[in-house]
């Protein structure tokens, strides 16, 4: 089931105001303790274009020295990087940040994938433009899909959704 609440958690509280200043947006950020070392895990897009390198080089120097200074002597690996263009959400959350982007849903009230455009998303729903219901061969113009129904989600992407120059 996609889950709710990344936003709530401590290490989302502390940095997405200063990565949010920067103009990048915060998708998910998570740690894992390994005893004497700890792997943290950023994941980045930028707000006003394509994430690049840069991006995640500046998130990186930003955020690596402040974390060093809270973990004392443990070592720290941290790992900034892009969502990628098949993304597994997993938390609903995410689903307003890829507004406009085609995303694959499994709706377990349907029992099938359903792939569509996010047109908008609130607290309990999920509005998809231009839809296919894959086990049923069928397309829909518009579909809501409720939150709760979604077991797995990821992002689609598609080369017809984008004008790449053919």
């Amino acid at each position: 089931m996609i889950q709710k609440g990344i936003e709530e958690t401590p290490l989302f509280r502390e940095y997405e105001p200063l990565l949010s200043a920067m103009g990048i947006t915060l998708v998910d950020i998570n740690e894992i303790d390994r005893g004497s070392s700890v792997l943290v895990t950023i994941v980045i897009m930028a707000k006003e274009e394509e994430v690049n390198v840069d991006h995640c080089a500046k998130v990186y120097r930003l955020v690596y020295p402040r974390m060093e200074l809270t973990l004392g002597e443990r070592d720290l690996q941290l790992e900034v990087t892009t969502p990628g263009l098949q993304r597994t959400i997993k938390d609903s959350y995410e689903f307003s940040l890829f507004t406009g982007k085609r995303v694959r849903v499994y709706d377990i009230s349907k029992t099938a994938w359903v792939s569509g455009i996010i047109k908008t998303c609130d607290d309990h729903s999920l509005t998809l433009d231009e839809v296919f219901i894959e086990d049923g061969k069928e397309m829909i113009a518009t579909m809501v899909v409720e939150l709760a129904s979604i077991q797995k989600a990821k992002l689609d992407y598609r080369w017809e959704d984008n004008s790449h120059g053919n």
